[in-house]
């Protein structure tokens, strides 16, 4: 078993991320290889996903915060140049 583990290591760099140049006559550790760098793309894809989301999220607050206020102060205006009955 500590044969796996090291052959692990050997496959993957620092960061975590697989060393595919590096040859490995091991199926398991290739399969392993396979499924953490299948795993690093999907996390870094998710993150961007969630940046964008969040950045759009933000920008929609920021807009309606915007059209609250000009109907705020739109209404405040017809409000005073308006007599009430």
């Amino acid at each position: 078993m500590a044969d796996s583990k090291s052959s692990e290591k050997e496959t993957t760099s620092p960061a975590g991320e697989s060393l595919l140049s590096q040859p490995n006559s091991d199926p398991q550790g290739q399969l392993t290889a396979a499924v953490d760098e299948l795993l690093h793309q999907l996390q870094s894809k998710f993150d961007n996903v969630s940046q964008e989301m969040f950045g759009k999220l933000d920008d929609m607050t920021r807009r309606l915060d915007e059209l609250e206020a000009s109907l705020t102060t739109s209404s405040s205006d017809s409000a005073t140049t308006t007599p009430m009955k």
